[in-house]
């Protein structure tokens, strides 16, 4: 699922339908067992959507049959401004069903009609972001150290460990300063992935600089030592962390500074770090432990879109029959 963003109070989901208490409080539960902040927003975005569905249509989602939860796919299509990929079609309901086996778990409902739903296929390695070039992450990075204004600094630091680093830009913005450490004569970051787990990171040396200036510019600022600075990794003007969003508006700003036409977001430098370092020798193995992919499988999808561009034979087949 996709990322989060401000957590809600318990109990308010701001449901449209008038639910039996019980469901209420069982929907809330099982938001709170996703572990992390980003899934249980996607996860509540998500059954939001069926619940709008199931009010407009005047439907009882506990009583629900298998073709409502096919009717729903071709609604979410038919209905949006935009049409929904069949990624996040697939997605949704997929969320959704995990609502029903919770809600049956805990004996609030007998029936999960999206188990046994077609939902759209998604091949196993497909992805719909496409990597930068190395010559437009080079101009993507240039932009950014050329940036103006009070964060500029700032900027610079946090496209380079995007970049650089390919960290997601949830482990970015979530960052504190505190995480920052050293092993083996190397500058780290500490991140936590799915379940927990501690994972380091090793900075380049470029990242390092452009981070240290700004790091040093903060502390300035806040008229304190920089090894008494605390708080977020990257913060705003008023000490707080960088809201995720902003840090995307950022990201779109330097790539249209840069020059950049195709669409970019933190996710694809992401995809273009992973792309990067295996063009210059790294091993899927190294780029999965690295990134922090539990599966294997989820590398690959990375790998794989790095060069689909480039490796499509449309242009030999036009060639030919000009």
């Amino acid at each position: 699922m996709t990322d989060e963003l401000v957590e809600a109070p318990r109990g308010d989901l701001a449901l449209p339908l008038d639910l039996p208490p019980l469901v209420v409080e069982i929907t809330q539960m099982w938001l709170e067992t996703r572990r992390s902040p980003n899934t249980r927003e996607a996860y509540r975005r998500a059954i939001r959507l069926w619940f709008s569905y199931c009010e407009r249509t005047g439907l009882d989602p506990l009583e629900m049959s298998v073709r409502h939860a096919e009717l729903y796919a071709r609604w979410m299509v038919e209905s949006a401004d935009r049409t929904p990929t069949p990624k996040t079609i697939a997605q949704r309901m997929s969320a959704v069903s995990a609502w029903y086996k919770y809600l049956i778990k805990n004996d609030a409902a007998r029936f999960n009609p999206f188990a046994e739903a077609d939902r759209p296929t998604i091949p196993r390695r497909h992805s719909e972001t496409t990597a930068l070039t190395e010559d437009e992450a080079h101009t993507l990075v240039q932009a950014a150290d050329k940036d103006h204004g009070r964060e500029r600094l700032r900027t610079a630091a946090l496209i380079r460990m995007l970049v650089q680093v390919g960290l997601r830009i949830t482990e970015a913005v979530g960052a504190e300063i505190d995480d920052l450490g050293f092993s083996r004569g190397y500058r780290t970051l500490r991140l936590t992935l799915k379940g927990g787990k501690p994972h380091f990171r090793k900075l380049p040396v470029e990242t390092v600089y452009a981070l240290d200036q700004y790091l040093e510019e903060r502390a300035s600022r806040a008229g304190v030592e920089l090894r008494d600075l605390h708080g977020p990794l990257f913060a705003t003007g008023s000490g707080r962390p960088l809201p995720r969003e902003k840090a995307w508006e950022l990201v779109q700003r330097i790539a249209r500074q840069a020059g950049i036409t195709s669409k970019v977001t933190p996710h694809t430098l992401r995809h273009t770090w992973a792309s990067i370092a295996e063009a210059r020798g790294a091993k899927p193995r190294e780029i999965q432990e690295a990134l922090g992919h539990e599966s294997f499988e989820t590398t690959l999808i990375y790998l794989h879109s790095r060069d689909q561009l480039e490796k499509d034979p449309s242009q030999l087949v036009a060639s030919a029959v000009e």
